[in-house]
């Protein structure tokens, strides 16, 4: 079978997953209410302000004021231009660049998985049809959102140190060119922080590895850091003098410490059965674990099944067949994400026995990614449960469709395995496309 793929059917599944997401993406954003999404009239707000105006939103203007400017500018400049170009709908051109983005993104994880495990051509198709069929990463493809262009330039980010891991080129123009995609990252959103620990562990593991010196870390540490500074240093310098918070949030958080803040019930509930039988909102409210699995998987907001504009508190309109839909991508959903998450901690396990720092530092970004969500969910508690978006992780996703593919290969070695996690990778991807095509961005509201 790995002979067959590495050649006419390795390049066939590259062009079907490719096409399929390409697909799936403009229809979505040709068919897709322009209104629906995450914050889309603040997001349009701030990009109008920057583009037409010349200036950052105040707090007054767009509760996305403490946004980084870089998906605003891009997408402003193409929604101008098409507007001047004579586009009868420029907002649903500039919307359509996320279709671009998240191609990008699952190709770059494709040359990840390469770089890592050369001689696997199955793990690297698995890798790749997870990047682009997870549903949060559809879902947030039809959005007018600045996360499809942050997953895009983290992920070339992480490709870039995996690469020089991988290849032990340890070259400061390297480095340097590390950094400025750093900082192209953290211009785009702040969640990208997390990167830096996952680029610095990275290096730091190749010292102890003794595949790096440590004097030539040090350089490439001070160089890539000084580089992604000079891109986005002069933005978080502005926030800083602003609003005395170079990461400034825009809402404020509790006066009292961070371990009060949320309940013993937000770390440990389940939400079962509901997060199995009834997978939507308001059910398991601040319950982390099954509110971001939802989210994952299903719809748990609302925005694509029964909201037109920034969700709804209940599902006031969601019909019989909407919840079969939702429950289904839950219960589907959970063969890929224990493959996911099995998968990840055996690559974390590899790579400190056998000393491989670049695929520990693919592992490190979804546990850092996850970490610095955990931190930001815990300090802005809210009582609706919005800051539990999936989407803030969208950023961990090649970590953990590496791990996919690398769980997904072992398993289909054996007959039994292998028909297992095919027939229920099948019925996840079949239940997703039955919610995007008939209930979804590409059907009637």
């Amino acid at each position: 079978m790995s002979a067959r793929l590495a050649g006419l059917g390795y390049g066939t599944c590259l062009v079907l997953v490719l096409g399929a997401v390409a697909t799936i993406g403009a229809a979505n954003a040709s068919g897709t209410p322009l209104a629906l999404g995450y914050d889309n009239a603040a997001h349009r707000t701030y990009t109008d302000l920057l583009i037409r105006r010349g200036h950052i939103p105040r707090p007054a203007e767009s509760q996305e004021f403490n946004a980084p400017p870089g998906f605003y500018a891009v997408a402003g400049a193409a929604e101008r231009i098409a507007s001047r170009l004579g586009a009868t709908k420029p907002w649903q051109v500039a919307r359509a660049l996320n279709v671009l983005f998240v191609l990008g993104a699952m190709i770059l994880t494709l040359l990840i998985a390469r770089e890592l495990f050369p001689d696997h051509p199955q793990l690297q198709i698995a890798a790749l049809a997870f990047a682009g069929f997870v549903p949060v990463v559809l879902k947030v493809t039809a959005m007018f959102h600045p996360e499809p262009l942050s997953l895009l330039a983290s992920t070339l980010t992480i490709y870039l140190a995996v690469r020089m891991l991988a290849r032990r080129t340890f070259e400061l123009a390297l480095a340097a060119l590390l950094g400025i995609t750093l900082g192209c990252s953290l211009l785009i959103r702040g969640f990208n922080l997390w990167l830096v620990p996952v680029v610095v562990g990275g290096l730091t593991a190749a010292v102890l590895a003794g595949t790096l010196p440590r004097r030539q870390a040090i350089r490439m540490t001070g160089v890539a850091l000084a580089a992604a500074a000079l891109v986005s240093g002069p933005w978080y310098v502005r926030q800083a003098i602003e609003y005395s918070n170079p990461v400034v949030f825009n809402r404020t958080a509790p006066d009292r410490p961070v371990w009060s803040r949320r309940p013993l019930s937000f770390y440990t509930g389940l939400g079962l059965p509901d997060v199995l039988t009834h997978p939507w909102r308001p059910n398991f409210t601040n319950d982390l674990v099954p509110t971001l699995y939802s989210d994952i998987w299903g719809d748990y907001f609302g925005y694509f099944t029964w909201a037109t504009d920034n969700g709804a508190e209940e599902p006031v309109a969601l019909d019989g067949t909407r919840r079969h839909e939702l429950v289904a991508q839950n219960l589907f959903g959970l063969v890929p994400t224990l493959l996911a998450v099995g998968g990840l901690v055996a690559l974390l396990r590899r790579s400190l026995v056998a000393a491989e720092p670049a695929l520990l530092l693919m592992g490190l970004l979804p546990v850092v990614g996850f970490l610095g969500f955990l931190a930001f969910t815990v300090s802005y508690p809210s009582n609706d449960g919005d800051v539990i978006k999936a989407s803030y992780l969208l950023t961990t996703v090649p970590g953990w469709a590496i791990g996919f593919g690398y769980a997904f290969e072992r398993l289909a070695r054996f007959r039994p395995g292998r028909v297992f996690v095919s027939l229920a990778c099948g019925l996840a991807l079949a239940s997703d496309a039955v919610f995007l095509l008939h209930r979804g961005p590409l059907g009637p509201f």
